[in-house]
């Protein structure tokens, strides 16, 4: 062992260069091999969150692998994947497009531009091939199921959203954003008026809530809870939510509605206080701040903020005026509580006409004409989901629609939705953009 050791010794002695560069090499080669390990580690990490849906860890790991493997088209394209089930279509989009520059194109990218695409309800031309890859023999089955389900939910298409989270749930029961979709598609069919959706709903959200605790599923099922009248135990999962994100309008609101419906007068007229204080114009509050002033007689308090409800937003409109009615009945205004009636029947008129013309709708479906005057009284109304999905409906039969598309546009811009915006304007063709639809 020692001969050994003085001959190495003596080498190094005599080939001091040589030995260096050995020496060099060895430890640049551990390093290589220990960075390859760890990056290996959050590679497997990062489909580990991935099994568990837990997108935002698994784009986390994604990122630490790519500072060793940042040339691998295989690592960039699992980012870009994860990107998009996260809804940040734009670093999807990077990812993609690196894949592209070290590999090339393939039909694995192709299938996930498309599925972007579709993802943010843009899938005209994609829909049917998406929905044949939707079969229990293709691998993808659950990707494209869960992109088509976001898509329709971007467009409001309620029952095509449940249909697909359907498929989808069968394949993987436990999966929980499909489960909190559902439960927003059961939600909104509850408040269009089919009330006995609210069950479902509830049974969703609790699902939900049971696979993954998020902030969103336990904020969906203390909205429910109150709906159908269990007021106390919203109240309760209100106030452990309210500790996480204090300043939240949507949780005061909802807090307030319940400790208003618990006769906790004073704790709701705080709690509104407290959300017109940092959000005068919200639109839930004012009403609910009228509503509660009206209650406790104070009549000149109640016309204030009732007004400013009616005023703040369009689909609180009909609701803020009905009191607002009762509240000028109530402080003997007697020539302004007729002018309010007045106003309040004009309102429910347009609601009974466009209801006329749906039902117009529903029989003439190739009227392209009719579905785009229902979104615009839609729009003025306040009911801007069903408008939009009345316009989605014309662009399904004319991909040129110009004028649907320019409402669109003008909604996802007037919305914050900028991305969406720019898309539906790129694809107004100039001849067709002051056109009328045709019929």
């Amino acid at each position: 062992m020692i001969r050994p050791l003085r001959n190495l010794t003596g080498a190094m002695l005599r080939y001091p260069l040589l030995s260096f560069l050995a020496l060099l090499l060895l430890v640049i080669g551990a390093g290589a091999a220990s960075a390859f390990l760890w990056s290996q580690y959050q590679l497997d990490a990062a489909r580990k969150a991935l099994g568990r849906y837990a997108f935002d860890e698994a784009q986390h790991h994604l990122d630490l692998c790519l500072k060793v493997r940042w040339r691998s088209p295989a690592v960039h394209f699992l980012a870009a994947q994860t990107a998009r089930r996260r809804d940040d279509y734009e670093e999807a989009e990077k990812h993609l497009e690196e894949c592209i520059r070290l590999g090339g194109m393939t039909p694995e990218i192709a299938l996930e531009k498309m599925l972007a695409s579709a993802q943010q309800g843009d899938f005209d031309r994609d829909e049917t091939s998406l929905r044949a890859r939707t079969t229990a023999d293709d691998p993808d089955a659950v990707l494209v199921l869960e992109a088509l389900a976001k898509g329709y939910a971007s467009r409001f298409w309620d029952s095509n959203t449940i249909v697909c989270l359907n498929f989808l749930l069968e394949r993987q029961p436990a999966h929980p954003l499909a489960m909190l979709m559902r439960a927003r598609a059961w939600e909104n069919r509850a408040r269009k008026g089919e009330m006995e959706r609210d069950q479902d709903a509830l049974r969703d959200y609790e699902k939900a809530v049971e696979l993954a605790l998020s902030f969103e599923a336990r904020q969906g099922l203390a909205g429910t809870l109150y709906r159908v009248g269990r007021p106390w135990e919203a109240a309760l999962l209100y106030e452990r939510l309210r500790s996480l994100q204090p300043a939240n309008p949507a949780l005061l609101l909802g807090l307030a509605r319940c400790r208003y419906n618990l006769h906790e007068v004073d704790e709701a007229r705080q709690l509104l206080d407290s959300l017109l204080e940092e959000h005068p114009k919200d639109a839930g509050g004012l009403l609910e701040r009228g509503r509660l002033a009206l209650h406790a007689g104070q009549f000149e308090d109640a016309e204030k903020w009732l007004r400013r409800a009616a005023a703040a937003a369009p689909r609180y409109n009909s609701e803020a005026q009905r009191l607002l009615c009762r509240c000028l009945e109530a402080a003997n205004k007697t020539a302004e509580a007729r002018a309010c009636l007045d106003e309040l029947r004009e309102r429910e008129a347009k609601v009974i006409d466009v209801e006329r013309l749906i039902a117009r709708a529903n029989r003439e479906p190739q009227n392209a004409e009719l579905r785009y005057q229902i979104a615009l009284e839609l729009m003025s109304q306040g009911r801007e989901e069903d408008a939009v999905g009345y316009l989605y409906l014309i662009l399904q039969q004319d991909r040129q629609n110009g004028p649907a598309r320019q409402a669109l546009a003008d909604y996802f811009e007037r919305t914050g939705q900028l991305a969406r915006a720019a898309r539906q304007r790129r694809a107004i063709v100039p001849s067709n953009r002051a056109s009328t639809p045709s019929r």
